[in-house]
């Protein structure tokens, strides 16, 4: 979900801080994967033929009274308090926002992964996003709300997308079947559950079924405390050999060409 929460004086001082160290192009980059992953991808404003009509389902999205009755099974949303909600109010304050779907897109493209994890899929329009950067490859996104997991059904099958496995459930439960079935996970999108000890738990889990290729992206580091302490300590894993901070996210790389830990600040 975007952070669009600036005003609060801890946030305000993150993003002061990550303003002073993001780069914001190649220069300064020393890594050759790094630097081709800037330049390719963060800073890549090329626009896909797709992104037109996905956007125009985010304007629908925007527009839509529906309303929803949702079960919150994580640390819930500090912008959406009361359990009935609108669609258009959840497409405003509790989904990707423009710029973090096409980044995951043009990363599923540029790497041509064909397994991907999604945690929290919201009303499904990011997996939607990730679907169609690959359509040859499969998306499993997994929502702990019932009412969600039924809009993202439908939404999809009215894009007519073929490739999304939806399960809702906790993810808890769900993520060890989900895992025991996939030989390996060539990204995950880790934006649901908000709390530091569930962010943990899923980084581990996923660290078995990862491969040198994969990344792995945590929505919101800064959203409170915990989950920034979570983040610092999973860039730390010895595993990872390159973490990005956009502020907004966090990806982790595994590349066994990156001798040396190393770790950019990117103003997207």
């Amino acid at each position: 979900m975007p952070l669009v929460r600036l005003p609060e004086p801890r946030l305000m001082f993150h993003y002061i801080r990550h303003l002073l160290k993001a780069k914001q192009d190649g220069h300064g980059v020393h890594s050759p994967f790094a630097y081709r992953l800037c330049e390719e991808v963060f800073y890549n404003h090329k626009a896909f033929y797709e992104f037109e009509n996905l956007e125009n389902l985010r304007t629908q999205l925007l527009k839509n009274n529906t309303i929803l009755e949702i079960r919150d099974l994580g640390a819930g949303s500090k912008h959406l308090a009361s359990r009935f909600r609108k669609v258009a109010h959840i497409a405003k304050h509790g989904i990707s926002s423009t710029k973090q779907s096409q980044l995951l897109f043009r990363l599923i493209n540029y790497f041509d992964f064909k397994t991907i994890v999604e945690f929290g899929t919201s009303l499904g329009l990011n997996a939607l996003y990730l679907a169609q950067a690959r359509k040859q490859g499969e998306v499993y996104s997994l929502e702990g709300s019932e009412s969600l997991y039924r809009f993202a059904n439908e939404l999809a099958r009215n894009a007519g997308v073929t490739n999304i496995h939806f399960l809702q459930g906790n993810f808890d439960s769900l993520l060890p079947e989900l895992l025991q079935n996939l030989n390996s996970v060539d990204l995950a999108y880790i934006d649901g559950n908000h709390s530091q000890e569930a962010t943990l738990r899923y980084f581990e889990a996923l660290l078995q079924r990862i491969n040198p290729n994969s990344v792995l992206v945590f929505d919101d580091i800064y959203w409170s405390e915990g989950m920034h302490r979570a983040w610092e300590e999973i860039k730390k894993h010895p595993r990872v050999s390159l973490s990005i901070d956009t502020f907004y996210s966090g990806y982790v790389f595994f590349r066994e060409e990156i001798r040396e830990k190393q770790h950019y600040h990117f103003l997207i």
